[in-house]
């Protein structure tokens, strides 16, 4: 018999002959074996030795056979017994049965009978070995898991008390259920005074029912996609101090029920920095245009003065008259639609807190009908498509039409200002969306990395202040506008323009 491990084999009989006969018989089967003559020194065998299986006759001086199985079983469980007797009865097998000895063998013992038996017990104790090392590994593993999950939950407990973010947990009847520290001490309340209580008491009340309309759409939701986002939150202290704040809520489940947890960022300081960046880019911008559209109003001033001159002549009969009056009522509705179109561009704003509901079609054309009158935009090929049917979103139209500017004027540039630049009204997955594409230069990935970046351009000294593209990504993030951008150099650039929905 060939084996990768020769089991060990301990024998157990007071008398010397069976000891040596079964030895022979067992060794040359390629088990290795330990011999013993009473209890004592087989347990000694035992702790010194790797055992795998046991033979002892029953009835021995000192503790009997049964005794040794009781015994061998305290120590290691896994290793089988084999018990021979040659005085076999009723109340010594039922004993052997009560501690677990694995076979009962009468004598005079067969070569075969002792080999199969211990065939079978090799095979057993091989199986519980297995077992064991599971339960073990199984052990030592959720020991692990557990002490991880320990430490993770020390680590996620030391970074919700540390962060400056707020982290706050709703039910499902939106009461708060958990505020970390960055809470408690920016909304001012102990945290017995907030824990309980709904979210409205974070609320204003000019603000409740369309932010409690917004958290009850994202609780209806049916979707997989359990993370919403929330920008330009506007939530309120106990001093009754507003702060905004950008938030990413979760819903899980959690023993049958459900929970939000919110992680909200204030951005109050950042919305006053991009407000002063926006109005300052606003400003350029209305400079850089200024002299375009006072060419056309040049214009526009020229015809009509020059109709009302031969108007007043002397010798001027009707029909020159009333060709005075068409044209200089044609010139004045053309400046009026001009300079409200200006103004709407260069209105004073508060960085989109006075939103209301605009249509994006008449936004986008509002932009266009400036430009085709400036020498940026005056000789691109512009196309329009509009949305068949009204395009809602919830915003603030100096904002949009700034951050529309921005994109036009780079579309512009990108094209010499003599190029084709396609702008359409959509959706994009039930989302409003703008999407802007030129016959340009395109970008490189390394460009489109820096393209937000603050005081980068690609333009030459003097043409550009490099803070156009970072205001428009700046106004996009206060309304939660995605800017998705597809270049390639010398196969253009599309601009896309993703709006959230009233969410």
């Amino acid at each position: 018999m060939t084996r990768e491990k020769s089991p060990n084999v301990l024998i157990i009989d007071d008398e010397a002959e069976i000891r040596t006969a079964l030895e022979r018989v067992i060794s040359r089967e390629g088990y290795h074996v330990f011999l013993a003559e009473n209890f004592e020194s087989a347990m000694t065998i035992v702790r010194d030795h790797a055992v795998d299986i046991v033979i002892s006759d029953i009835l021995m001086g000192g503790k009997d056979g049964i005794e040794v199985a009781r015994e061998i079983k305290k120590y290691n469980s896994n290793i089988p017994v084999i018990l021979i007797t040659g005085n076999p009865q009723l109340h010594t097998a039922e004993e052997a049965l009560r501690n677990r000895v694995f076979d009962y063998i009468s004598k005079p013992v067969s070569r075969q009978n002792i080999l199969t038996a211990l065939e079978n017990a090799r095979k057993e104790k091989e199986d519980r070995d297995r077992k064991s090392k599971k339960i073990i590994k199984a052990v030592r593993e959720k020991t692990h898991f557990a002490q991880q999950s320990k430490d993770l939950n020390y680590r996620n407990s030391l970074i919700l008390e540390t962060t400056g973010d707020c982290v706050i947990t709703l039910d499902e009847d939106l009461l708060i259920r958990g505020a970390n520290e960055a809470t408690i001490r920016n909304f001012g309340y102990d945290e017995n005074e907030i824990v309980g209580q709904k979210i409205t008491l974070l609320i204003s009340d000019e603000n409740t029912g369309a932010y409690l309309e917004r958290i009850a759409h994202l609780m209806s939701r049916k979707s997989d996609h359990n993370i919403a986002r929330l920008h330009n939150a506007e939530l309120i202290s106990r001093s009754g101090e507003k702060f905004n704040f950008d938030i990413s809520v979760c819903r899980y489940e959690l023993n049958g029920k459900t929970y939000y947890t919110g992680i909200a960022r204030d951005i109050t300081q950042k919305n006053i920095i991009s407000e002063k960046l926006i109005d300052a880019e606003r400003r350029a911008f209305l400079t850089t245009i200024a002299s375009s559209i006072g060419h056309e109003i040049n214009n526009a001033l020229t015809a009509i003065q020059g109709f009302i001159e031969v108007a007043r002549l002397p010798d001027a009969d009707e029909p020159i008259k009333d060709k005075a009056i068409s044209v200089t009522w044609n010139q004045i509705t053309k400046l009026k639609n001009l300079t409200f179109n200006l103004l709407q561009l260069g209105k004073p704003g508060d960085s989109g807190r006075d939103k209301e509901d605009l249509d994006l079609n008449e936004v986008v054309e509002s932009v266009i009908e400036v430009f085709r009158k400036t020498t940026r935009l005056k000789y691109c090929e512009i196309v329009f498509d509009r949305s068949p049917e009204k395009t809602s979103v919830h915003s603030n139209a100096d904002q949009l039409s700034l951050l529309f500017s921005n994109i036009f004027l780079n579309s512009a540039d990108a094209t010499e200002n003599k190029g084709r630049i396609e702008i359409s009204v959509g959706e994009k997955n039930h989302h409003p969306m703008v999407k802007i594409r030129d016959n340009g230069v395109g970008m490189s990935k390394d460009i489109l990395n820096k393209i937000f970046q603050p005081y980068f351009t690609t333009k030459k000294t003097g043409q550009g202040t490099g803070l156009g593209m970072f205001v428009a990504k700046e106004i996009a993030d206060v309304f939660g506008i995605r800017i998705e951008i597809d270049s390639e150099p010398e196969k253009g650039t599309e601009f896309r323009l993703v709006f959230p929905d009233k969410l």
